[in-house]
């Protein structure tokens, strides 16, 4: 554990939990620990009234062990970020997933994964194994990135890629699409140069040396560089308007442009202080019978990217890493969020959440805050940050009920055992205290 602590502050809280506190062999350790200390109570036959505060020491933990199991197995956490003056009743895990969701014509089907822990000095490993409408279907982690960004070199034998920039929450994200792949970017079904167009994909393609594009429907677009607004007609192939702004499926999308002979690769960003969570990317291996394909998928802790799809032996595979959802039983409307500043200066004092928990027949105002914690419904909602606008609040949420009852009774034992042990007639101060008054 303490080596983890060293771990985590050079690395991160993720390579900690890989490597250590989510690690098998350490729950192994862990569970020794409390058959060493059940072994040591029948060997010094701790039952005896007079060795009740030891007893009561390796009672509590016991119980503490216990209750970290209950956590470890049946506990969650999560963040749930809110607007003012509005309502939600969603949160993200805190711990991440490989989520698929595979159809065809004929079928659907979803899965989930167990929480995914990455590690940046190694030993990580996804090797997972599915069917889907009788097709095996094998999907083997190739390489994990963390703070990743694509890197763009030229290569005389490099390959084609549309360049697509997406504002997603007032940051950019950059996509390539290689000549001759047929994808889906934020749920936008994209064909470049792929024979197997299908009549909702944005197609492009080049004729007489000028790109061309396709929409399915009539799309707008603003041109920065003619600084004018368009629209694309519907099915008609006509010439692609690059670094020009269109809004698809409510989603800000560019075509920035074709580039050629390029090597397109994912590498990691040197750490930086601003950014406490930067994102990450697992290039993944998938097969399918004979066929096989390699994609990249970014996401991690923190992150509920849309889901990237694939095509692979018939079957469209949607696949997104990162943070799932998960319901709350109710809803939580943010009334007011105050930021308190320290007087003549920009640093955040204090900053507080007005909150209004809603349910069926039930309602009831609450304000979090630094160590005001609310409990309702075995969720805990802390104070955890807030939005960069200020327009909002970030909590952060522990599901944890049994466990934490568990853990704070074994605390309270081994209070109590302390207490014992400085009063208690056989205890070494019982000892000290009798020669003081035998004196």
């Amino acid at each position: 554990m303490a080596t983890a602590t060293f771990i985590e502050n050079d690395y991160s809280t993720e390579t900690a939990k890989a490597l250590v506190y989510n690690a098998k062999w350490f729950e192994i350790l862990v569970l020794l620990l409390a058959i060493n200390f059940i072994g040591n109570i029948s060997k010094y036959n701790l039952f005896s009234l007079e060795k009740a505060p030891i007893f009561m020491f390796h009672i509590a933990f016991i119980i503490i062990i216990l209750g970290a199991g209950v956590t470890r197995y049946r506990g969650y956490e999560a963040l749930i970020t809110i607007k003012e003056e509005t309502a939600s009743d969603r949160m993200i895990s805190i711990d991440s997933y490989l989520q698929i969701k595979a159809s065809n014509d004929t079928f659907d089907q979803s899965y989930i994964s167990k929480p995914i822990h990455m590690s940046e000095i190694g030993f990580n490993n996804i090797n997972n194994n599915y069917v889907f409408d009788n097709k095996k279907v094998n999907i083997k982690l190739q390489e994990y990135i963390p703070r990743a960004h694509y890197v763009v070199k030229d290569s005389t034998s490099g390959a084609t890629y549309l360049h697509i920039v997406i504002a997603d929450k007032e940051e950019r994200k950059d996509f390539y699409v290689k000549k001759g792949d047929r994808t889906s970017i934020y749920g936008i079904p994209i064909s470049f140069e792929n024979e197997n167009k299908q009549p909702e994909d944005i197609f492009i393609t080049k004729k007489n040396d000028i790109w061309k594009i396709s929409f399915p429907k009539e799309t707008d677009y603003f041109s920065m560089i003619l600084n004018k607004a368009s629209s694309y007609p519907k099915d008609s192939l006509v010439p692609l308007q690059f670094k020009a702004l269109s809004e698809i499926n409510k989603i800000p999308l560019v075509f920035n442009e074709v580039i050629e002979n390029k090597y397109l690769t994912v590498t990691s960003k040197e750490r930086t202080a601003d950014k406490k969570n930067p994102e990450a990317a697992i290039k993944l291996l998938i097969t399918s019978d004979e066929k096989q394909l390699e994609t990249t998928i970014f996401g991690g802790p923190g992150y509920m990217n849309p889901y990237q799809t694939v095509f692979i032996n018939g079957i469209h595979l949607n696949i997104r890493y990162g943070s799932k959802p998960i319901q709350l039983p109710f809803s939580i409307y943010l009334k007011d969020f105050i930021l308190e500043r320290y007087p003549g200066s920009d640093s955040p004092s204090a900053f507080y959440s007005n909150l209004q928990i809603q349910e069926k027949n039930n309602m009831f105002d609450y304000t979090i805050f630094m160590n005001n914690v609310l409990n309702h419904k075995g969720f805990r909602f802390f104070q955890s940050a807030y939005l960069p606008d200020e327009s909002g609040t970030i909590l952060s949420v522990n599901h944890d009920y049994w466990g934490t009852l568990i853990t704070y009774i074994g605390y309270s034992l081994l209070g109590l055992g302390m207490l014992l042990s400085l009063c208690w007639k056989t205890s070494y101060f019982g000892f000290i205290l009798k020669l003081l008054r035998e004196k």
